[in-house]
C-alpha cells in the first residue's frame, strides 16, 4: 500500500526555502563563505594610492640608505674622483702600479667584471706622447695595469665602461704616485694652520702653494705663493678648478690683474666645506693637481674662518 506525504503548508514551504538560499550564499547572506575567503575574492583591486597606504614600510625601506655622492673619502689611499653617478679612486704606486675602484654613487663597490677600459699616461700638458694601458680585473677588485714609476708629473687619464656608460677623466700625478697628493694635503693643513695672506685655505702645490678661497655665491678666487708661503703673481699661470660633486663641470679661472690672482665662479655650494679638485700652471713651470676642502666665506653664522683652521685642507 502506497502512502502519499501531505503538501506542506505554504507558509512552511517558504521559510524553508529562505533559510536553504541564506546557507548557499554564507551565514551574512551576501555570498560570503564562513570564512571570510569570499570576500578577499570579491573585492576589487587596490590602485597604487591605496596600497601606497596600505604597505608603508615599502617606502620607508629607504629612509636609512646612504646618501649619494656624500662620501668621496679615499679607500685604497688614492685620489677619489667623480663622473655622473659613477666614482673611480685612483692609485698610482711608486712602482708604476696602477689601480682604479670603481663604485657607485653610494660608493657601493662595482666588480671590474662590470667595467672596462684604458688608461694613458703622459707628460703634463702633452697629448701626444702617452703610453696606453689596458687595464685588467684585479683580485683585490680594481682595475690594474703596471705603467713605468711615476718619476715625474705626469697625467693619467682613463676611459672606462661602467655597465655601459662610459666615462673619462685625467689626474696629474706628482712623482712618487697619488700617495704624494695625500701628503701635499696634510702638509697644506699645517701650513694653513699658521696663517694664509687672504684668509682662505692654504695648499702645496708644485713647487710653491695655492691659496684657494671661495664666497657663498660661488666666487673662486686663486693666489699663487712661493715656497715659504710669501706672494707672487699669478700673470701668466692658467688654472681649473672641478667641484667634487656629481655632474659639476671644470672651471677655467681667469688672471684678475688687480687681485693678481686667478678668478672664476661655479654654482653656489650647498656644503660649508666643498671640495673641488684644483689644477694650476705657473708660467713656465709645470701643472699640479690637488683635491682641497675649502671653508664657505659668508656660509652657516657662527662659524667663522677662524674656528676651522688646523683641519681645512684634508
Amino acid at each position: 500500500m502506497t502512502r502519499t506525504l501531505a503538501p506542506l503548508p505554504l507558509s512552511l514551504a517558504l521559510s524553508l526555502s529562505l533559510a536553504l538560499a541564506a546557507c548557499s550564499q554564507g551565514q551574512d547572506g551576501k555570498g560570503a563563505a564562513p570564512d571570510g575567503s569570499g570576500d578577499k575574492a570579491a573585492a576589487p583591486p587596490r590602485t597604487q594610492a591605496a596600497a601606497a597606504t596600505a604597505a608603508p614600510h615599502e617606502h620607508a625601506a629607504h629612509r636609512g640608505s646612504p646618501q649619494a655622492h656624500a662620501d668621496h673619502s679615499a679607500r685604497h689611499g688614492g685620489v677619489v674622483t667623480m663622473e655622473g653617478d659613477n666614482h673611480v679612486e685612483i692609485v698610482v704606486g711608486p712602482d708604476g702600479a696602477v689601480d682604479l675602484f670603481v663604485s657607485d654613487a653610494v660608493r657601493t663597490p662595482i666588480p671590474p667584471a662590470d667595467a672596462s677600459g684604458t688608461v694613458s699616461i703622459g707628460a703634463v700638458g702633452d697629448k701626444a706622447a702617452k703610453q696606453m694601458l689596458t687595464l685588467a680585473a684585479d683580485p683585490k677588485g680594481s682595475l690594474s695595469a703596471k705603467g713605468p714609476p711615476p718619476e715625474q708629473k705626469a697625467d693619467y687619464t682613463w676611459s672606462l665602461k661602467v655597465r655601459g656608460t662610459s666615462m673619462s677623466m685625467t689626474l696629474t700625478v706628482p712623482p712618487g704616485g697619488t700617495a704624494k697628493i695625500g701628503e701635499a694635503r696634510d702638509h697644506a693643513a699645517g701650513d694653513h694652520k699658521h696663517g694664509s695672506p687672504h684668509g682662505g685655505v692654504v695648499q702645496t702645490l708644485g713647487d710653491g702653494h695655492a691659496e684657494v678661497k671661495i664666497e657663498k655665491g660661488g666666487e673662486v678666487t686663486l693666489w699663487l705663493l712661493d715656497a715659504s708661503e710669501k706672494p707672487r703673481s699669478a700673470k701668466g699661470a692658467t688654472a681649473t678648478l672641478r667641484p667634487v660633486v656629481a655632474g659639476a663641470q671644470e672651471v677655467k679661472l681667469e688672471y684678475d690683474a688687480k687681485a693678481d690672482a686667478l678668478r672664476g665662479k661655479i654654482a653656489p655650494p650647498a656644503a660649508e666645506h666643498p671640495e673641488v679638485l684644483v689644477t694650476v700652471k705657473p708660467e713656465g713651470g709645470s701643472a699640479a693637481t690637488a683635491r682641497v676642502k675649502l671653508h664657505l666665506e659668508g656660509g652657516q653664522q657662527g662659524s667663522g674662518h677662524e674656528g676651522h683652521k688646523g683641519h681645512e685642507g684634508r
